[in-house]
């Protein structure tokens, strides 16, 4: 039997933020992931030469000040990486408000004043009484754990830093966001735009929703920022997949874990789907809480957790004259204030700032909303049916009469489109039922009344957006930090420690971001072949592959060069398979390229030749 120091189950953020801080201590780490590649709902795919975001891509925690678990993570991994910080955060309409959210507070203030006049006394308290407490409790020492895997002497250095303003964010534990507003606002109208806040912010309403988030959730982003990591979010699970490659870490896809295997409450391995086991002392769990109990240790779960609502996902390849000049890269479409709606959607046209993505001539359009149909379950296996497809091109069409409405001239410049429904979303990202962020952040189930990073089993953890941080990108990030940490804890080894990040890894650039601006690495010959690479399509059903004499896994190895991991890349190209790259004469990969059908072809044969011969030069790498 096959055994390991650490088994990841998923290959999602969270996932591989524990993998690779593991890999990096020098554990022996296996990632098992139930797709073909890394990321989830922060990944990509290509359609037509555009990169498309699966789903995470607005991304906070890069920045020097504040909350900023990214930089922390790619600086303690000793890993670069470039991203754009976006100039104007995001817009919202509220009704027909647009309200732009400026990095500086002061110019966002005034925008909320504007639509909101009378209440400008109680705007300046409420950003004035949370901006203290932020900086006071968070970012003055940021910590990089979650509080049920937090140090007490860390916990009571920070107590003593700030004892009152402590106490007070401790008060707002158990309390709502909505009795904590209520002291600041007068009008309906001005709690309803909180509401719609919140909702986009942690998918709950400002009654549901813990007070303690507020803090975070209305600050962060004006000290911190707002980014896309150049060249897509592939580049951010891209290089930590690299890392953990680099460290001895394996990658196995296509490989979803059947059950977690142990001796009454201590974990000894996983069961994959078909039959193999795989040992380890620990594993880390990543996905969705409902699927850890109900199918991977098949018991009842420990209390009872509401999801949040389904999302469905619209993309589209659009002419860049069919969208506004004025447009923001991310805009949040309000048109019902007082309750959720199915109309409330979020548009992401990342191509505004990153060139990289698709050809000057178009723009990448994602939509996110929610959904409150009932949708079939994607969770045991794929599901097609006419009922099926019809109902996703009624939901097709309802998404584009909210935008058309917004956005007039969209619908005759749209080129390429799909859906992703729950369904989708529980097949490629893990979903439950499509839900967008996990449990739904509310009171009853909040913060450290969700799932602990700590389980019941000797061995077994978990990440995520179920776990005590809970929704978004930093909150997942912290959560793997906090599982590899108690990893290390639990075995007596060193830790990541708030200090450990020394030198800077993170650069910081200004849109706009154009292709001869990328660079994936800074030797020329890793970099010339990365821009090789992300020619590629990555298709699912790799035509090239097929063609191949030798079956040679090429989109596997074409998404690893495209970050710049020739490590990863090169083991996927075996020793027996590398004379062949060198010496072929047929290039059959090229000419059933799906890419040829319409423009010129990836260099396969270029690329694999030159990969083989670095391979053979470093031995094997």
């Amino acid at each position: 039997m096959e055994r390991y120091d650490v088994i990841v189950i998923g290959a999602g953020l969270s996932g591989l933020t524990a993998a690779s801080l593991l890999a990096k201590r020098g554990r022996k780490v296996l990632v098992a992931e139930a797709q073909n590649k890394p990321g989830g709902s922060c990944g990509i795919f290509k359609r037509q030469g555009a990169i498309f975001e699966q789903g995470a891509s607005m991304l906070y925690g890069f920045g020097e000040y504040g909350f900023n678990p990214h930089r922390y993570l790619f600086n303690v991994l000793e890993e670069p990486i470039t991203v754009i910080r976006h100039k104007e955060l995001y817009a919202i309409w509220f009704g027909e408000h647009k309200i732009i959210f400026y990095e500086e507070l002061e110019p966002f203030l005034a925008e909320l004043v504007r639509v909101f006049p009378e209440e400008e006394q109680g705007i300046r308290r409420f950003y004035h009484d949370f901006a203290k407490i932020y900086e006071d409790v968070i970012a003055d020492t940021p910590i990089f754990v979650s509080p049920d895997v937090l140090k007490k002497e860390d916990g009571a250095m920070k107590f003593r830093k700030h004892p009152f303003r402590y106490l007070h964010f401790l008060s707002f534990m158990n309390r709502s966001m909505k009795s904590v507003l209520r002291r600041y606002f007068k009008g309906d109208d001005i709690l309803q735009f909180f509401d719609k806040l919140t909702s986009t912010y942690c998918y709950a309403t400002v009654e549901e929703a813990p007070a303690v988030l507020g803090a975070v959730m209305f600050l962060d982003n004006h000290y911190g920022g707002s980014y896309y990591p150049a060249g897509s979010t592939m580049q951010l699970t891209g290089k930590l997949e690299k890392v953990i490659e680099e460290h001895g870490g394996r990658m196995r896809y296509e490989a979803p874990v059947k059950r977690i295997l142990h001796y009454g409450k201590k974990v000894y391995g996983i069961e994959l789907i078909g039959g193999e086991v795989i040992g380890a002392d620990q594993v880390i769990y990543s996905g969705n809480i409902w699927s850890l109990y109900e199918k991977l240790l098949q018991i009842p779960l420990p209390k009872e957790y509401k999801p949040t609502y389904g999302s469905v996902v619209y993309y589209a390849l659009v002419k860049r004259e069919a969208l506004p000049e004025e447009m923001l890269p991310i805009e949040m479409l309000i048109t019902e204030k007082a309750k959720i709606e199915e109309s409330e959607i979020t548009v992401y046209v990342h191509s505004m700032d990153d060139g990289t993505l698709c050809d000057p001539a178009y723009h990448v359009l994602t939509a996110i909303g929610p959904t409150f149909s009932a949708w079939p379950d994607g969770h045991d296996g794929w599901y097609q049916s006419k009922e099926y497809e019809f109902q996703k091109k009624r939901e097709e069409e309802r998404i584009l009469s909210v935008l058309q409405k917004r956005y007039p001239n969209l619908v005759k410049g749209i080129v390429y489109s799909e859906l992703a429904t729950p369904s989708t979303l529980t097949h490629y990202c893990g979903k439950y039922k499509g839900a967008a962020a996990g449990p739904k952040q509310m009171l009853g189930q909040h913060m450290l009344k969700r799932q602990h990073t700590k389980t019941d089993f000797d061995g077994l953890y978990c990440c995520g957006e179920g776990t005590v941080m809970g929704t978004g990108t930093p909150a997942v990030t912290v959560s793997g930090i906090a599982a590899a940490n108690l990893s290390l804890r639990e075995k007596g080894l060193a830790e990541f420690e708030r200090n450990d990040a020394g030198k800077n890894y993170v650069t910081v650039v200004t849109p706009p971001f154009l292709k001869e601006d990328l660079i994936i690495s800074e030797n020329k010959e890793v970099d010339s072949l990365a821009k090789l690479a992300m020619c590629c399509q990555y298709c699912e059903d790799a035509p090239c592959r097929m063609a191949c004499e030798k079956k040679i896994p090429i989109p596997d190895i074409t998404r690893r060069l495209s970050a710049g991991n020739v490590t990863g890349a090169a083991r996927q190209l075996k020793k027996e398979w590398q004379n062949a790259c060198i010496s072929c004469t047929g290039k059959n990969c090229e000419k059933e390229c799906r890419r040829g059908k319409s423009t010129t072809p990836v260099q396969i044969f270029d690329m694999l030749s030159r990969l083989a011969q670095m391979a053979r030069k470093n031995n094997g790498i």
